[in-house]
């Protein structure tokens, strides 16, 4: 019994966001996108402004406008995310058009890769994970809210650019719709749930600096970041089991799905 409490205890993100899958799916109404606890509210901007909150209670002001600074830092990260990622899922996508030309692969699919590839990280996991580790969470903060405020200006004409020019991905080439309300979504998010609560966080720390380096430690807020990931993770999987995104892929794009995030998982953190 011990050694299972202790392992729950240490993979306890990973169980939290595996019962979050199982939630989401036989429960998709709960939390999704105007669901019952309407998530795009509660969960997107309530769980993210906790997560950023505690982010600005956490990080030394020192620290930020350090990695703020560091002009090196923004240009690999930058780099990495926006020309090498997408260069990388682009060269994978040819691969694959031309060793299934009957189309096992769903074409939507390969698409969205070329999507996920152009848009910058996520906002609030890539902070939690980086501090989950260990890591830098101060640079993962900066460069996260960077990506994101350039990522609305990049992300649209960069996948645009970087479809096969196949016929079959004519359909998502040729998309016209105003881009206006995503860039209000965008930004407004950023401003209330990420830089707002990030201020907020970090007044506290000004005003009451040992309160608040005593509460962190006794309590273990950072867990608490956590915790809303999980919420995140509800709450996106909810909306896509809701539309039925997944139910409509066919038995090889799935196998395929899977075992490319698990190999792209291992190429990245090896």
């Amino acid at each position: 019994f011990k050694t299972i409490a202790l392992f729950i205890l240490h993979q306890w993100l990973l169980i939290g966001i595996g019962v979050a899958c199982v939630l989401a799916y036989y429960f998709p109404n709960v939390a999704k996108s105007g669901g019952i606890i309407r998530s795009e509210y509660s969960i997107l901007y309530g769980a993210m402004a906790l997560i950023f909150l505690i982010s600005g209670l956490s990080v030394p002001r020192e620290k930020l406008i350090i990695h703020l600074l560091n002009w090196r830092l923004h240009v690999l990260v930058q780099g990495l995310s926006f020309l090498v990622i997408p260069a990388f899922i682009l060269a994978i996508v040819h691969i694959i058009l031309a060793g299934d030309p009957d189309e096992h692969i769903d074409r939507a699919l390969l698409a969205g890769y070329i999507f996920l590839a152009c848009i910058p990280t996520t906002i609030a996991s890539n902070v939690v994970m980086t501090r989950s580790a260990g890591g830098d969470d101060a640079a993962a903060l900066v460069e996260v809210i960077i990506a994101n405020f350039l990522g609305p200006f990049i992300t649209a004409g960069w996948t645009v650019t970087l479809l096969p020019k196949s016929s079959e991905f004519d359909v998502w080439r040729s998309g016209d719709g105003d881009l206006s309300d995503m860039y209000r979504d965008v930004f407004k998010q950023l401003g209330l749930a990420v830089l707002l609560p990030l201020v907020v966080g970090q007044l506290i720390r000004w005003v009451w600096p040992d309160i608040v380096g005593k509460v962190l430690a006794k309590y273990r807020i950072a867990k608490i970041s956590t915790a809303c990931l999980i919420l995140l993770v509800w709450s996106t999987f909810s909306s896509c089991f809701a539309t039925g995104a997944l139910q409509t892929l066919s038995a090889s794009s799935i196998v395929f799905v899977v075992l490319f995030n698990i190999a792209l998982y291992m190429f990245l953190t090896a």
